[in-house]
């Protein structure tokens, strides 16, 4: 009782605005996994399949979509990579622990995090604070401009790699995938990646992954960037071999 009033109590002093307010979650799944989230001002809603999602989606929007994927007799990469084409949408996934291979695809295909069937509510609360950032809901999270002199300045990331900033100081909130990408090129300036070692850093079960993976990662990390920024992402793919940050 006393943590319940401590969190009703900090949450009062944080303002008129809760901290997820008016963030719309909808869960394929249980209820009850994001119900505590309407303390912290989420609208939560729950859906029975994937099917239902689609078709509510197609008449009501929303912005983060939860996705148990004991519930999902299709493939989760082609789910997830369907729901990416939306850019407005936040995609989680509630996977079990105990299947790495699964959670590798989910984030390669393009989810913005992966958390336990039942994450702790403060932390699945905290994760939709942070996935909040990249949303066009947000203006100053997708993209934030801040003044600097343009003949200085060049790629940098920061907020722990969560955050790429570009050479006109726009700032692009990373997704998992994209953040582990990106620090192996960073921490490797001018060197060509190999592909066997990109994979290595973001599987643990790399005979199974898919190298195909790693392009289309790529592709779409180039859009979003040169949307975000209107400048082109300095990264060269070097035949062959793998990926080089060419700052």
């Amino acid at each position: 009782m006393a943590s319940q009033t401590q969190q009703n109590s900090a949450l009062s002093d944080a303002g008129r605005t809760l901290p997820l307010q008016p963030l719309r979650i909808w869960i394929v799944g249980k209820l009850e996994v994001v119900l505590p989230l309407e303390h912290y001002g989420a609208q939560v809603h729950a859906l029975e399949s994937v099917q239902e999602l689609y078709r509510e989606l197609a008449i009501l929007p929303c912005d983060v979509v939860l996705l148990d994927t004991a519930r999902m007799p299709v493939a989760v990469t082609d789910t997830v990579e369907h729901l990416r084409r939306r850019d407005d949408l936040g995609v989680v996934l509630l996977v079990d622990a105990g299947t790495p291979h699964l959670i590798a695809e989910g984030l390669w295909a393009g989810a913005d995090a992966c958390l336990p069937h039942r994450p702790d509510p403060e932390l699945l609360a905290a994760k939709m604070f942070s996935l909040r950032r990249r949303l066009p809901s947000e203006p100053p999270s997708q993209m934030e401009a801040a003044p600097v002199d343009v003949r200085e300045a060049s790629w940098t990331l920061e907020s722990d790699a969560w955050d790429l900033r570009g050479p006109g100081g726009q700032i692009l909130a990373l997704t998992e995938a994209e953040r582990a990408f990106l620090s192996v090129l960073f921490s490797n300036p001018s060197e060509t990646v190999g592909r066997d070692r990109l994979i290595a850093e973001l599987t643990d079960q790399p005979w199974s992954f898919d190298p195909h993976r790693i392009e289309v990662l790529v592709h779409r990390l180039r859009n979003r960037v040169q949307g975000a920024t209107g400048c082109a992402l300095p990264i060269r793919a070097i035949r062959g071999s793998g990926y080089r940050l060419t700052l």
